[in-house]
Protein backbone atom coordinates (compact mmCIF):
# COMPACT_ATOMS: atom_id res chain seq x y z
CA UNK A 1 0.00 0.00 0.00
CA UNK A 2 0.94 3.71 0.03
CA UNK A 3 3.37 5.57 2.30
CA UNK A 4 0.96 7.68 4.32
CA UNK A 5 -1.26 4.57 5.00
CA UNK A 6 1.41 2.25 6.25
CA UNK A 7 2.86 5.20 8.22
CA UNK A 8 -0.63 5.54 9.66
CA UNK A 9 -1.44 1.94 10.43
CA UNK A 10 1.74 1.62 12.11
CA UNK A 11 0.60 4.20 15.12
CA UNK A 12 -2.25 3.20 16.80
CA UNK A 13 -4.79 0.20 16.79
CA UNK A 14 -3.89 -0.59 13.88
CA UNK A 15 -0.16 -1.55 14.13
CA UNK A 16 1.40 -4.69 13.29
CA UNK A 17 4.11 -3.30 10.77
CA UNK A 18 6.92 -5.55 12.18
CA UNK A 19 5.72 -8.49 10.08
CA UNK A 20 2.99 -6.71 7.77
CA UNK A 21 2.55 -3.04 6.54
CA UNK A 22 -1.62 -2.93 7.14
CA UNK A 23 -3.28 -4.64 9.62
CA UNK A 24 -6.85 -6.26 8.97
CA UNK A 25 -8.42 -3.31 10.53
CA UNK A 26 -6.20 -1.23 8.97
CA UNK A 27 -6.34 -2.20 5.16
CA UNK A 28 -10.06 -1.99 6.04
CA UNK A 29 -10.38 1.47 6.80
CA UNK A 30 -7.94 2.11 3.68
CA UNK A 31 -9.92 0.60 1.59
CA UNK A 32 -12.83 1.97 2.49
CA UNK A 33 -11.64 5.44 2.56
CA UNK A 34 -10.31 5.04 -1.22
CA UNK A 35 -13.22 3.20 -2.72
CA UNK A 36 -15.56 6.02 -1.13
CA UNK A 37 -13.59 8.92 -2.37
CA UNK A 38 -12.36 7.13 -5.82
CA UNK A 39 -16.66 6.95 -6.54
CA UNK A 40 -16.99 11.02 -5.39
CA UNK A 41 -13.73 11.40 -7.77
CA UNK A 42 -15.77 9.47 -10.79
CA UNK A 43 -19.05 11.20 -9.86
CA UNK A 44 -17.57 14.92 -10.35
CA UNK A 45 -15.89 14.34 -13.47
CA UNK A 46 -18.46 12.35 -14.72
CA UNK A 47 -20.93 14.98 -14.30
CA UNK A 48 -19.14 17.13 -16.30
CA UNK A 49 -19.23 14.99 -19.85
CA UNK A 50 -22.67 14.54 -20.18
CA UNK A 51 -26.37 15.08 -18.80
CA UNK A 52 -26.55 11.47 -18.86
CA UNK A 53 -22.96 10.68 -17.52
CA UNK A 54 -24.83 13.25 -14.48
CA UNK A 55 -27.73 11.61 -14.06
CA UNK A 56 -25.97 8.26 -13.77
CA UNK A 57 -23.75 9.82 -11.16
CA UNK A 58 -26.21 10.79 -8.70
CA UNK A 59 -27.84 7.10 -9.23
CA UNK A 60 -24.48 5.42 -8.05
CA UNK A 61 -23.87 8.04 -5.17
CA UNK A 62 -27.11 7.60 -3.77
CA UNK A 63 -27.44 3.41 -4.51
CA UNK A 64 -23.49 2.90 -3.03
CA UNK A 65 -24.14 4.95 -0.13
CA UNK A 66 -27.81 3.39 1.09
CA UNK A 67 -25.88 -0.14 1.14
CA UNK A 68 -22.54 1.18 2.83
CA UNK A 69 -23.18 4.17 5.00
CA UNK A 70 -22.71 2.47 8.03
CA UNK A 71 -19.51 0.80 7.48
CA UNK A 72 -17.92 3.37 5.95
CA UNK A 73 -18.76 5.60 8.98
CA UNK A 74 -17.13 2.70 10.86
CA UNK A 75 -13.83 3.22 9.03
CA UNK A 76 -13.61 6.68 9.46
CA UNK A 77 -14.36 6.22 13.23
CA UNK A 78 -11.22 3.76 13.24
CA UNK A 79 -9.27 6.78 11.46
CA UNK A 80 -10.38 9.53 13.97
CA UNK A 81 -9.76 7.25 17.02
CA UNK A 82 -6.24 5.75 16.22
CA UNK A 83 -5.38 9.30 15.20
CA UNK A 84 -6.60 10.97 18.52
CA UNK A 85 -4.74 7.69 20.32
CA UNK A 86 -1.05 8.71 18.72
CA UNK A 87 -2.17 11.81 19.44
CA UNK A 88 -2.59 11.97 22.86
CA UNK A 89 1.43 10.94 22.89
CA UNK A 90 3.16 13.07 20.41
CA UNK A 91 1.06 16.08 20.19
CA UNK A 92 0.63 16.56 16.39
CA UNK A 93 1.76 13.31 15.17
CA UNK A 94 -1.49 11.39 14.93
CA UNK A 95 -3.17 14.44 13.30
CA UNK A 96 -0.66 15.24 10.75
CA UNK A 97 -0.86 11.32 10.01
CA UNK A 98 -4.39 10.82 9.87
CA UNK A 99 -4.83 14.37 7.12
CA UNK A 100 -1.75 12.57 5.09
CA UNK A 101 -4.25 9.94 4.46
CA UNK A 102 -6.71 11.97 3.60
CA UNK A 103 -4.63 13.40 1.28
CA UNK A 104 -3.46 10.33 -0.58
CA UNK A 105 -6.96 8.98 -0.82
CA UNK A 106 -7.77 11.89 -3.17
CA UNK A 107 -4.68 12.31 -4.69
CA UNK A 108 -4.68 8.23 -5.46
CA UNK A 109 -8.91 8.75 -6.63
CA UNK A 110 -7.96 11.71 -8.75
CA UNK A 111 -4.92 10.20 -11.14
CA UNK A 112 -7.20 7.13 -11.27
CA UNK A 113 -10.20 9.29 -12.87
CA UNK A 114 -7.28 11.24 -15.12
CA UNK A 115 -5.62 7.90 -16.25
CA UNK A 116 -9.12 6.19 -17.32
CA UNK A 117 -11.14 9.16 -18.67
CA UNK A 118 -8.34 11.41 -20.16
CA UNK A 119 -7.15 9.60 -23.45
CA UNK A 120 -10.68 8.14 -23.38
CA UNK A 121 -12.25 9.00 -27.53
CA UNK A 122 -16.02 7.68 -25.76
CA UNK A 123 -15.87 9.29 -22.28
CA UNK A 124 -19.88 8.44 -21.85
CA UNK A 125 -19.09 4.82 -22.29
CA UNK A 126 -16.19 4.96 -19.45
CA UNK A 127 -17.84 6.68 -17.14
CA UNK A 128 -21.39 4.37 -17.20
CA UNK A 129 -19.11 1.45 -16.66
CA UNK A 130 -17.09 2.76 -14.32
CA UNK A 131 -20.60 4.45 -12.44
CA UNK A 132 -22.77 1.33 -13.06
CA UNK A 133 -20.23 -1.11 -11.06
CA UNK A 134 -20.58 1.30 -7.93
CA UNK A 135 -24.29 1.52 -8.85
CA UNK A 136 -25.03 -2.33 -8.80
CA UNK A 137 -22.96 -3.13 -6.10
CA UNK A 138 -19.59 -4.52 -7.72
CA UNK A 139 -17.23 -1.71 -5.24
CA UNK A 140 -19.44 -2.60 -2.62
CA UNK A 141 -17.67 -3.27 1.31
CA UNK A 142 -18.89 -6.25 1.99
CA UNK A 143 -17.15 -7.79 -1.33
CA UNK A 144 -14.39 -9.29 0.77
CA UNK A 145 -15.36 -10.93 4.03
CA UNK A 146 -12.50 -9.89 5.89
CA UNK A 147 -12.67 -6.24 5.33
CA UNK A 148 -16.51 -6.81 6.00
CA UNK A 149 -15.93 -8.31 8.94
CA UNK A 150 -13.44 -6.13 10.15
CA UNK A 151 -15.83 -2.69 9.02
CA UNK A 152 -18.50 -4.41 11.62
CA UNK A 153 -16.30 -4.95 14.54
CA UNK A 154 -15.04 -0.42 13.77
CA UNK A 155 -18.58 0.32 13.64
CA UNK A 156 -19.35 -1.93 17.08
CA UNK A 157 -16.19 0.31 18.14
CA UNK A 158 -17.91 3.43 17.12
CA UNK A 159 -21.70 2.36 18.82
CA UNK A 160 -19.08 2.00 22.54
CA UNK A 161 -16.73 4.10 22.44
CA UNK A 162 -17.98 7.25 20.05
CA UNK A 163 -18.02 9.33 23.46
CA UNK A 164 -14.76 8.23 24.57
CA UNK A 165 -13.26 9.59 21.12
CA UNK A 166 -15.50 12.97 21.75
CA UNK A 167 -13.04 13.22 25.51
CA UNK A 168 -9.86 12.42 23.97
CA UNK A 169 -10.32 14.93 21.10
CA UNK A 170 -11.47 17.99 23.82
CA UNK A 171 -8.51 16.84 25.57
CA UNK A 172 -6.42 16.81 22.48
CA UNK A 173 -7.19 20.65 21.84
CA UNK A 174 -6.45 21.23 25.48
CA UNK A 175 -2.71 19.79 25.99
CA UNK A 176 -1.69 20.89 22.60
CA UNK A 177 -3.27 24.42 21.95
CA UNK A 178 -4.19 23.46 18.33
CA UNK A 179 -7.64 22.01 16.80
CA UNK A 180 -6.85 19.99 13.81
CA UNK A 181 -9.37 18.86 10.97
CA UNK A 182 -8.68 15.88 8.84
CA UNK A 183 -8.35 18.23 5.82
CA UNK A 184 -6.20 20.76 7.53
CA UNK A 185 -3.23 19.33 5.35
CA UNK A 186 -5.11 19.87 2.36
CA UNK A 187 -5.42 23.19 2.77
CA UNK A 188 -2.38 24.12 3.85
CA UNK A 189 -1.59 22.62 -0.14
CA UNK A 190 -4.07 24.18 -1.45
CA UNK A 191 -3.23 27.79 -0.14
CA UNK A 192 0.76 27.68 -1.73
CA UNK A 193 -0.87 26.73 -5.13
CA UNK A 194 -3.47 29.74 -4.90
CA UNK A 195 -0.01 31.82 -3.90
CA UNK A 196 -0.34 31.80 0.08
CA UNK A 197 2.51 30.04 1.12
CA UNK A 198 3.56 29.41 4.53
CA UNK A 199 -0.76 30.30 5.50
CA UNK A 200 -2.02 30.20 9.03
CA UNK A 201 -4.26 27.74 8.51
CA UNK A 202 -7.00 27.43 11.20
CA UNK A 203 -9.94 24.95 11.49
CA UNK A 204 -13.54 27.36 12.25
CA UNK A 205 -15.47 24.61 11.69
CA UNK A 206 -15.06 21.15 12.84
CA UNK A 207 -18.34 18.89 11.89
CA UNK A 208 -16.85 15.78 9.50
CA UNK A 209 -17.36 15.16 7.18
CA UNK A 210 -18.05 19.22 6.30
CA UNK A 211 -14.92 21.72 7.61
CA UNK A 212 -14.49 25.10 7.04
CA UNK A 213 -10.94 26.64 7.12
CA UNK A 214 -9.50 30.09 7.37
CA UNK A 215 -5.98 30.24 5.82
CA UNK A 216 -4.15 33.43 6.40
CA UNK A 217 -1.24 34.71 4.07
CA UNK A 218 1.97 36.64 4.93
CA UNK A 219 0.89 39.66 2.77
CA UNK A 220 -2.46 40.24 5.13
CA UNK A 221 -5.15 38.68 2.91
CA UNK A 222 -6.93 35.30 3.86
CA UNK A 223 -8.73 32.44 1.84
CA UNK A 224 -11.92 30.90 2.76
CA UNK A 225 -12.02 27.01 2.20
CA UNK A 226 -14.75 24.55 2.87
CA UNK A 227 -14.57 21.08 3.17
CA UNK A 228 -16.40 18.04 1.99
CA UNK A 229 -14.94 14.50 2.66
CA UNK A 230 -11.75 15.84 2.25
CA UNK A 231 -12.60 17.87 -0.89
CA UNK A 232 -11.86 21.10 -0.48
CA UNK A 233 -12.57 24.34 -2.48
CA UNK A 234 -11.82 28.17 -2.04
CA UNK A 235 -15.62 30.18 -0.83
CA UNK A 236 -16.05 33.38 -2.94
Amino acid sequence: MRVWASMLVCAGVLSGCASNPLSPKGAAIYDALQTETSLRAWADACGDVSLESRKLAAEAKEAWWKRNRTLLEGADFGLAYDMAEVTDVRAHTGARLAMGLTWQTIDTSEKEVSEGLDPATDKVNVCADKLMGYRDGDFDLNANQATYQALLELQNRKNLQGEDLALRRASIEKQTGRVYGRSFYIVEKLAKRYSCPGAEVHLLDNRWPNEVYDARCSNGSFLIFRCEWGNCMIVD
